[in-house]
């Protein structure tokens, strides 16, 4: 998965490998690579294309992003899965109405609060998507393999509530 900076150079790559294991690595200059990030400057995945979206959904990896991309449903994520979400990213998100779809977990639902409380105030609004409980659905992708549709996503988005961080 390539993460680029705002005019499209690559910075960085996540790696995965089966069994399910991810790595990052980065450009050595030589046509090869280093694995490691050491020195390099990290953002969201997709940011070119989340930079002209009004609207964006942050999920917890770049596999349900770029399946939520292929149902026409603007996404990203972080590197290296929750937990890592930076607040030097907010300024990506000014004005921008937020969705934020955590894996039904609890790194998950504590992924979810804590990426609302960085964008909070930076997010026009911000808004946390609980998918339905179903059996085997763990995260965004495995609900639309399930026969989750972009109609029934959206349903979700329009029933959500918006979110406040706690004691506002």
């Amino acid at each position: 998965y390539d993460y680029t900076d705002e005019q499209e150079n690559l910075l960085f790559q996540t790696v995965r490998f089966n069994p399910k294991d991810f790595r990052q690595r980065k450009p050595d200059g030589k046509d090869g690579w280093v694995w490691n990030l050491s020195g390099v400057r990290l953002v969201p995945y997709r940011l070119p294309a989340i930079m002209k979206k009004p609207s964006i959904f942050i999920v917890e990896g770049e596999k349900d992003a770029d399946n939520l991309w292929k149902i026409g449903i603007p996404a990203t994520c972080n590197p290296m899965g929750a937990g890592k979400w930076r607040e030097e990213w907010s300024k990506f998100f000014e004005g921008k109405e937020v969705f934020i779809l955590p894996d039904r977990d609890e790194p998950g639902r504590k992924h979810a609060v804590d990426v609302g409380k960085k964008l909070y105030g930076h997010a026009l609004r911000i808004k946390i998507i609980e998918l339905p409980p179903k059996e085997h659905v763990k995260d965004v992708s495995d609900w639309l393999n399930q026969g989750g549709t972009k109609g029934d996503l959206l349903q979700l988005t329009k029933e959500a509530k918006e979110w406040l961080p706690p004691g506002i």
